[in-house]
């Protein structure tokens, strides 16, 4: 468990040191930044057999390794009559082993992570808050939904400064890889055109459009698909008396998580200096954060897997309630508050958390730890 807390006790001492205000050339010393970015790639993209999702991840490189790029597509789109993420498929194939794919995936959620955190005020205190679930449990599980996840991170921060024509292309490349991936990028999409006065539909956003369109058809029947199957094999048992789809016990602990910094914006909106792209989509997802309560409690999975892409707006609203005052609290007691739930969440997710040993002891290919 030490290799979990080195990163979390590194990122505190950059979280005090930027708080302080004393050594800015080294907090905001970009070279720094980028080191601790390329040894977090090392970290989690040189795993070996850490997280739930390892094996899933093995099988699918080893399903398609075999195949040419022909065979891949007559494969997936034709003869299994179900859409594939495709662009998972071809990460896949030009991967040469398993410990590759988990390397370009490990880039593909940290660049747009610790991009989305180098433009916030606090860029180590937000990776901080980031760390003990969204860069540890997601990161190192489900990474290609985690990739998908940061991609929203830069899909927001590209729709606050009005840039659609770069966003539509993040949100189909997004798509490629992971199908859930429209529902919350469409949400970003969705909430920003509200702002949008007197548009101008050139023949660029027309096709666009089109093609975001064109995608989202031809996977719906997919995702309807794999919902009607959470629904309907959750409370199924198999012959040996297991349960087909196990529930996800720590849901409802995520969606408190979420809860919180979602009721906080909500409750002290004009409290945040964001301007009304980011407004939008930040009142459209802490709503439906709320909303997925009932999910949650009906099917967890389900529940579950979407309530991991509130992180990002999470992780915002976080980083800036030390500077909101909205509590009769001192800026350095909110901050030290925050990192110690932070450490708590850590710690209980590594010694207690059911899929814990997934994660625990921590492996690593490159100091040939196990």
């Amino acid at each position: 468990m030490i290799f979990y807390l080195v990163p979390f006790f590194f990122l505190t001492i950059l979280t005090g040191i930027e708080y302080s205000q004393r050594f800015d050339s080294l907090i905001k010393n970009k070279y720094l930044y980028v080191l601790i970015a390329l040894l977090f790639i090392i970290f989690i993209g040189l795993r070996f057999e850490i997280g739930c999702d390892w094996e899933q991840y093995e099988n699918m490189f080893n399903k398609y390794s075999s195949l040419n790029i022909m065979q891949i597509i007559e494969k997936n789109l034709f003869a299994e009559r179900k859409y594939q993420e495709i662009g998972h498929i071809f990460i896949t194939k030009i991967s040469q082993n398993i410990y590759i794919l988990n390397l370009i995936y490990s880039i593909l959620f940290l660049l747009p992570l610790f991009y989305f955190c180098s433009t916030l005020k606090r860029s180590y205190f937000s990776l901080l808050i980031s760390y003990p679930y969204y860069i540890v449990v997601i990161g190192m599980g489900p990474i290609r939904q985690a990739a998908c996840i940061s991609f929203s991170m830069i899909l927001m921060l590209l729709i606050s400064k009005k840039k659609y024509y770069i966003s539509f292309f993040i949100t189909i490349f997004s798509l490629l890889i992971h199908q859930s991936s429209i529902l919350f990028n469409g949400l970003i999409l969705g909430s920003s055109f509200s702002n949008i006065k007197n548009i101008k539909l050139s023949r660029k956003i027309i096709f666009l459009l089109i093609l975001v369109s064109f995608f989202l058809m031809y996977c719906l029947p997919s995702i309807i698909n794999k919902v009607y199957v959470y629904f309907t094999l959750y409370k199924k048992i198999d012959q040996n008396g297991t349960m087909i789809i196990p529930p996800a016990k720590s849901a409802i602990l995520i969606w408190v998580m979420n809860f919180i910094p979602s009721f906080i914006y909500l409750k002290n909106k004009v409290k945040f200096k964001l301007n009304n792209n980011l407004k939008s989509i930040f009142t459209s997802f802490c709503i439906t954060e709320i909303l997925l309560l009932p999910i949650i409690l009906f099917q967890s999975v389900v529940g579950y897997r979407l309530l991991l892409y509130i992180f990002p707006t999470s992780i915002y609203i976080t980083s800036l309630i030390p500077d909101l005052k909205i509590l009769n609290l001192k800026q350095n007691y909110i901050i030290n508050i925050l990192i110690s739930f932070a450490f708590i969440s850590l710690i209980i997710w590594l010694k207690f958390a059911f899929h814990s040993y997934c994660w625990v002891p921590y492996q690593n290919i490159l100091f040939n730890l196990y």
